[in-house]
């Protein structure tokens, strides 16, 4: 059974309206349990994610946000779940949980190598 509330259609809009950004999330609920063959006992739940922009990473530095998990969550929810089934995220804190750590993971500098010339 597929739990995805979006299309594949809707999925390739967003990749031709932010390329290179767009990834699909698939978020397990805690409890699951994993046969051998990578079958499992609970349905996954499906998000359309896009990267966190820059102006998100300034609007989660600012004084407002910087002391305030809720917010700043509530502010990466908003700005990089593009579709999925948001009323899993907000009534299962162990999706709700995941979603966040892998997107606050994606707030990250990237490598960067300074050569002397």
């Amino acid at each position: 059974m597929n739990k995805k509330t979006y299309t594949q259609e809707q999925l390739e809009d967003f990749k031709l309206k932010y390329p290179k950004v767009v990834r699909e999330l698939v978020v397990y609920p805690a409890g699951t349990e994993f046969d051998k063959e990578g079958n499992t006992d609970e349905e996954p739940a499906y998000f359309i994610i896009k990267k966190p922009s820059k102006s998100l990473v300034y609007l989660i530095s600012s004084k407002e946000y910087k002391d305030n998990a809720d917010k700043t969550n509530e502010a990466i929810i908003a700005n990089c779940v593009l579709a999925g089934d948001m009323e899993l995220l907000e009534n299962d804190a162990s999706v709700y949980t995941g979603v966040i750590e892998q997107l606050a993971g994606l707030i990250t500098a990237s490598k960067v190598e300074l050569k002397k010339v």
